[in-house]
């Protein structure tokens, strides 16, 4: 990511964006050799430069009736991160008190990417508790992973650890050698498993009123179907398979 796109990310539209790299790149200044540097119309410029001042990113002194600016010290965007941060928690709580009181809901999310992925199994975290059960359909097996899959479970799997889940994966029964001669499981609590004969699902997860469908082809992708009728059918159905299932 570049500067650009990393101040935009911070809330900073495109122009003070634009004026702000351009005050570091020049140094102090007036209007005039910014508006060259930036390549935006004056006003643009003028408008950028006040909404920089009232957040504090620019100030500016008097030479006889000339203004010149300054660009701030780059450390304070990371208090600006700090204060945006701190407004969001604030809201936080009464977001979700304002969610708790509608009606379960029935949908559908596609995530995309390691990114999408990353946010996918992190909602897992969020939503199940502490030393809750964790069950489901095993994904698939290191050997079958790409280094982005082998990195991408290894660190869910430390979280998953720290949350002291009851971690239980069906199986199927053709693949209890490769399960078997997991290393890396281990480290990070090894899971209960149970293996089927026949064909198991392969990358489902169950948990509250969620089933995650995982699977990784050119591109990793998850669909999380948030439904109750639908994650009982899932969780009826894998422990029944765990009934008859071999350790």
């Amino acid at each position: 990511m570049g500067d650009f796109d990393a101040l935009k990310e911070l809330g900073l539209t495109e122009a003070q964006s634009k004026a702000y790299l351009g005050l570091l790149t020049l140094g102090e200044t007036t209007s005039g050799p910014l508006i060259q540097e930036t390549g935006l119309q004056n006003s643009v410029v003028y408008n950028a430069l006040n909404q920089l001042i009232e957040l504090g990113l620019v100030s500016f002194i008097l030479k006889g009736k000339r203004k010149f600016f300054s660009a701030a010290n780059p450390q304070l965007l990371i208090r600006l991160a700090e204060v945006k941060r701190a407004k969001i928690e604030k809201i936080v709580p009464q977001l979700i008190a304002k969610q708790t009181l509608t009606k379960p809901k029935q949908e559908a999310q596609v995530f995309v990417g390691w990114k999408g992925l990353y946010n996918a199994f992190n909602y897992i975290l969020e939503e199940l508790p502490n030393g809750s059960e964790y069950i489901g359909f095993a994904a698939g097996f290191e050997d079958q992973y790409t280094e982005g899959a082998k990195r991408f479970f290894r660190e869910f799997q430390k979280k998953r650890a720290l949350m002291k889940y009851n971690v239980k994966l069906i199986v199927n029964e053709e693949s209890r050698k490769q399960v078997e001669g997991y290393r890396y499981y281990g480290k990070f609590g090894k899971p209960h498993y149970r293996f089927v004969e026949g064909y198991a699902p392969v990358g489902v997860i169950i948990f509250k009123d969620h089933v995650l469908n995982v699977g990784f082809e050119d591109q990793p992708v998850a669909v999380l179907i948030t439904s109750e009728a639908i994650a009982s059918s899932y969780r009826r159905f894998f422990y029944g398979m765990w009934e008859i299932g071999k350790a």
